[in-house]
């Protein structure tokens, strides 16, 4: 492996997203504008090729990294202009309950990151597809290469966004030739930064409990080094998801300029997300309708919200796809022809429910995950009967999720259940980790841990009594 190359494409992922971030002018603490930095700037190098590929240059390793080298630079435009010198807070140690948990997180990351490297790319979708056209990039020197000379008539992978073919092709020319290095370089980052949100609300011992539900999920971690779309589209999906929610909470408009783009890449990745930020947007229109924000702002917001992710599957589809791959693809030849029989969207619910949740399957696929979420919530509505805020907003993106997957399943009958929405209810396990944050039964398990910790933090260490000196006394 090229251990310099890959710290250049890390510096330059870090400073494209930090760059961004700079130019939003989002306000985060060190280590999540460091998590949300690598985030997101991972999606502005994988532009770099497809660029290239418009412009005519080759796709060789000099133009490439001139490529992302200019990238680079305009980004860093931002962190200059706007400046500010960084404020570090109180670094605290993790406690000692805290370490044993720390020690599994990193052997996690450590098998992640070794498959990663070790292995090469083996699902069938990205052999057909995102790794076949890039190798191929690399060896020609051009996304329109010969692997068109093969009849694909039999799979649509080569439709599929270029956000994975871009990213082999970079780390196939500096890293190493498996290319999928780059998952480590989000897993990670996404890792850290959902458990700096759990610690936020949670006393440490639950947030590192949470966290290791979220990594002993069977295919959730199988995924970080398995190369696919879905765990790139979960990943922006949620933190776009979750940004929204810190805007509608908060009211910082910087938050939903976040929010905004990050969903816009998660559209990027898989087109079929807008779908789901149309429901999505319908939260936001309800909160400021019910503050009584003017319809105006509410419409200009929405259009915003919307206009942004269909920019992005603009780009994906009629301008990188449509220029890259030189054969016609027929969308609405995939479309349901009989859209006036609902009972097929009712039939697709039942049909999650019975073959990849409430089955031996789901259990193979998510473990128990789900059926602790399920109990959590009835559990909560008998004992606490509340939810806060945060709570209801998670719930709301969880039944986006697994509605809209229903309704994607109605619209498009190819959306199978077995593979595509399977993995695209991956989307549902971070926001069921926010829900059990704000959950009000782990709430008060929090709180209990908290003041029992606190108890003993003022009592202090015993400390030990000297007897004093025994005085004689003088017989007379």
């Amino acid at each position: 492996m090229n251990i310099t190359g890959l710290i250049c494409i890390l510096l330059a992922q870090y400073l494209c997203g930090y760059g961004m971030l700079r130019l939003l002018k989002v306000q985060l603490a060190a280590v999540p504008a460091f998590c949300m930095s690598m985030i997101t700037g991972i999606a502005i190098i994988s532009l770099v090729p497809c660029i290239l590929q418009l412009l005519h240059i080759e796709i060789i390793a000099k133009n490439t990294a001139i490529g992302i080298g200019l990238t680079s630079a305009i980004f860093s435009i931002p962190i200059i202009v706007f400046f500010k010198k960084p404020q570090f807070g109180k670094i605290s140690l993790p406690q000692l309950y805290e370490l044993p948990f720390i020690i599994v997180f990193l052997l996690f990351v450590i098998i992640s990151s070794f498959r990663c490297f070790y292995f090469p790319p083996t699902p069938r979708d990205v052999l057909a597809g995102a790794e076949l056209l890039a190798e191929f990039t690399v060896r020609e020197k051009t996304m329109l290469n010969s692997v068109f000379d093969i009849d694909l008539r039999s799979t649509n992978n080569h439709f599929k966004s270029p956000f994975l073919t871009s990213m082999q092709v970079i780390y196939k020319l500096f890293v190493c030739p498996f290319g999928q290095v780059w998952l480590t370089t989000i897993f990670v980052p996404f890792l850290i930064m959902l458990y700096t949100i759990l610690k936020e609300r949670l006393h440490g011992l639950v947030a590192c409990f949470l966290l290791l539900l979220y990594l002993a999920i069977p295919d959730m971690f199988a995924y970080s080094y398995i190369m696919l779309y879905d765990y790139s589209n979960m990943l922006f999906f949620f933190t776009g998801y979750y940004f929204l929610m810190q805007h509608l909470i908060h009211k910082r408009n910087t938050d939903f300029a976040l929010s905004v783009l990050l969903l816009g890449i998660a559209t990027y990745i898989r087109v079929e997300t807008l779908v789901l930020i149309g429901f999505a947007a319908l939260m936001p229109a309800f909160i400021y309708y019910k503050e009584k924000v003017p319809i105006k702002t509410i419409l200009i917001k929405g259009a915003i919200l919307m206009g942004v992710s269909v920019f992005f599957y603009v780009l994906c589809m009629n301008i990188f796809i449509a220029n890259i791959v030189p054969v016609s693809l027929d969308t609405t030849g995939q479309l349901n022809k009989n859209l006036g029989d609902i009972s097929v969207f009712f039939s697709r619910i039942s049909s999650i429910n019975e073959l990849i949740i409430f089955s031996e399957k789901g259990i193979l696929v998510y473990g128990y995950f789900i059926y602790m979420f399920i109990i959590l919530v009835l559990l909560d509505l008998v004992l606490i009967r509340k939810f806060n805020k945060e709570a209801r907003m998670a719930l709301y993106g969880i039944a986006v999720v697994y509605f809209g997957l229903a309704f994607l399943g109605y619209l498009l009958p190819l959306f199978d259940i077995l593979n595509t929405t399977k993995r695209g209810l991956f989307k549902l396990i971070p926001l069921i980790i926010i829900y059990m944050a704000n959950s009000g039964l782990v709430m008060k398990i929090s709180d209990y841990l908290k003041n029992r910790e606190n108890r003993v933090e003022e009592k202090g260490p015993l400390k030990q009594v000297v007897a004093a000196p025994v005085q004689k006394v003088k017989k007379k």
